[in-house]
């Protein structure tokens, strides 16, 4: 009995279903590392609805737009823990981005576990006292360059994915190319492929391109649209509310919202959403972040996202970065 396919069509309807799609398309389920499209690593990004191809930067651009990295001013180390819905977890992303005049490379490395999955044969048929075990996991190494006074960035990227379900491996790479441009001092423009590997590889593919803009020290908005080879096209627009470091004596304070065109996932059954009216939500994304350029001559950054989805559970990611 074929055992792993089963697994993994079922684990790929799940990502697909809570990923970011519009809608579970007829190729949802059916490409490898679905996981990728999740968004590990940045709360910040997750938390403004995944609309962060023109504002990717430093260690987070590995897993949004490579060219991102160009704009790394130090070194950047990068922790974050993902809590995603169904019992997907990943306890495990680290990121680090290293500038060398105009030019900086970054190297990231996720992984998510979940074992309760239930097992089923060619037929449909569910196998009893069989669960399956999925692994998933990556590393990406990136380079990107500034052009043109910095109004211009270009990087690309390679990355190493395993994937084991119900014991069965599977190993592959992909790369990514990307581009922002900063057309003034407020708006910015970028573009991304991303997970395009060999011929032989099933990884879905992803290609995004947005804008955002600065109004003022205050708010920035940012917008972007993006279209995965298995789930589809969908538009995602974010704002974001930082009060600089100069106006408070502990550092910079930055509040997020956002919105992505999602299909409704039902109702949740939580109490604490219910009462914030949250319980039949989807698509919407919120979040804080913390900043300060002053601890013991540290930049630190703390930031915190969470994404209701209906029925299928909610999703938190916090994520750290040190800047040194």
């Amino acid at each position: 009995m074929r055992k792993a396919p089963a697994a993994a069509a079922v684990l790929g309807l799940a990502l697909a279903a809570a990923g970011p799609a519009r809608a579970i398309s007829s190729g949802a389920g059916t490409s490898g590392a679905n996981f990728l499209e999740i968004g590990q690593g940045s709360a910040r990004a997750m938390a403004l609805s995944g609309a962060y191809v023109a504002l990717a930067e430093g260690s987070d651009a590995l897993t949004w737009n490579p060219a991102g990295l160009a704009a790394t001013q130090q070194r950047e180390f990068a922790f974050s823990y993902l809590s995603y819905v169904q019992g997907l977890q990943s306890p495990v992303y680290m990121a680090y981005a290293q500038p060398m005049g105009r030019t900086a490379w970054g190297v990231n490395a996720g992984y998510m576990s979940e074992g309760g999955f239930d097992v089923r044969d060619q037929n449909g048929i569910p196998q009893q006292n069989t669960s399956a075990l999925v692994r998933d996991g990556y590393a990406t190494f990136g380079v990107a360059r500034s052009f043109f006074y910095e109004k211009l960035y270009l990087g690309a990227s390679l990355r190493g994915i395993h994937q084991e379900i119900v014991g069965a491996a599977y190993n592959t790479v992909s790369a990514d190319a990307g581009a922002i441009l900063h057309a003034t001092n407020a708006l910015t423009f970028g573009l991304a492929l991303q997970n395009f590997g060999p011929p032989t590889s099933d990884v879905a593919h992803t290609v995004r391109g947005g804008a955002a803009l600065r109004h003022n020290d205050f708010f920035t908005t940012t917008m972007e649209l993006r279209n995965a080879s298995d789930t589809g096209t969908q538009f995602a627009i974010g704002e974001e509310f930082s009060l600089p470091e100069e106006y408070l004596d502990v550092g910079q304070l930055s509040l997020r919202v956002g919105y992505q065109t999602v299909d409704s996932y039902g109702q949740s059954f939580n109490s604490t959403l219910k009462t914030l009216y949250l319980d039949q939500t989807s698509g919407v994304s919120f979040g804080f972040g913390l900043y300060t350029s002053e601890a013991f001559g540290y930049g630190l950054s703390l930031d915190y996202a969470f994404v209701p989805y209906g029925a299928l559970g909610t999703v938190d990611q916090l994520s750290f970065k040190l800047k040194f």
